[in-house]
């Protein structure tokens, strides 16, 4: 036990690897603020996008980390020429594809409205990473109602309830890649057996029948998790396609 918290003490972020994973300043609600710039020192790209999301006021400490650890990893898993961020708010999980990754060339940010901080964002990012603009198109629009184009990689940060197996639906349409961060699973809705869910608990329960879902799909998929302060519903679960 004694190996194990000190484990945790010494954990890192794999975004921001400076960043203590114990700290509990990355699960905060708290929006961030200009003088935790300072938390950000550097030259680096990611270093710099902090910083000006921090001069900016422009999201909780919370939700920066938990896109960016999210990111970090399965950027490699769903990156191709297109990706959707889908049920998106601010869109910072899908911007983080257009920044970093070379090999993207088009960014959906897809949900039912677009909040104010989505522009806040996307002003940091031309602060410090102009070619990102041009790859970005928001659509206001329904999941019901959507469609992807055959190839694009999907990914859902904290799609709340059904909304992560619709985002899987439409990755599984599409034939892409997908990534989610689930949360608010809807225990009485979802049609994982219910033995599973009185044997292994209703949040694990749920993703093992996701998880069923995608491989009968034709998908390998991994589960994986970001740092237990950022947040209690942490388990990443993605999924590319196998090949034949």
């Amino acid at each position: 036990m004694t190996e194990k918290l000190t484990a945790a003490r010494d954990a890192r972020l794999r975004f921001y690897r400076h960043i203590d994973a114990g700290s509990p300043w990355i699960g905060s609600r708290a929006s961030l603020r200009p003088r935790d710039a300072e938390q950000f020192p550097g030259d680096g790209l990611p270093a710099a996008l902090a910083r000006a999301l921090c001069e900016r006021s422009a999201l909780p400490a919370k939700e920066l980390f938990e896109a960016t650890e999210t990111f970090e990893l399965v950027r490699k898993r769903v990156r191709g020429a297109a990706v959707a961020d889908l049920c998106c708010g601010h869109g910072l999980a899908g911007l983080l594809f257009a920044i970093f990754e070379r090999e993207v060339q088009k960014v959906l940010l897809i949900d039912r409205e677009r909040p104010a901080s989505a522009d806040v964002l996307l002003d940091a990012a031309d602060e410090v990473a102009p070619w990102a603009r041009e790859k970005i198109q928001w659509r206001v629009e329904q999941l019901k109602r959507m469609e992807l184009p055959e190839g694009t990689g999907v990914i859902a940060v904290h799609a709340c309830g059904l909304r992560t197996d619709a985002a899987m639906e439409l990755a599984i349409g599409a034939r892409g890649a997908f990534a989610a961060l689930p949360c608010c699973r809807p225990h009485r809705l979802h049609p994982a057996p219910e033995s599973l869910k009185n044997a292994l608990g209703a949040d694990v329960a749920i993703d093992v029948h996701r998880t069923y879902a995608l491989e009968a799909a034709g998908y390998r998929v991994k589960w994986q998790e970001i740092a237990e302060g950022i947040t209690p519903m942490r388990r990443v679960i993605s999924a590319v396609r196998a090949r034949s």
